[in-house]
């Protein structure tokens, strides 16, 4: 029972906290979905990213115009 009053006790984070770039699992978080499930958004072209070498960024602006779709 006091795991579940402090889960709800803790301060959620606002789409405003976040960086303007994000990394997959941030995306992920704002989105309340799983890590592939944004991996899949991208192979598809549904969220369009940057890649780094090996590291992959998304613009949060880009995740806002997915959310409008």
């Amino acid at each position: 029972m006091n795991e579940t009053v402090a889960a709800v006790n803790q301060p959620k984070t606002q789409f405003k906290d976040y960086p303007d770039v994000l990394t997959v699992q941030q995306t992920a978080e704002l989105l309340s979905v799983c890590k592939n499930t944004i991996y899949k958004l991208i192979r598809e072209n549904d969220l369009p990213c940057r890649r780094i070498g090996s590291a992959i960024r998304i613009r949060k602006n880009d995740v806002l115009d997915y959310m409008r779709q």
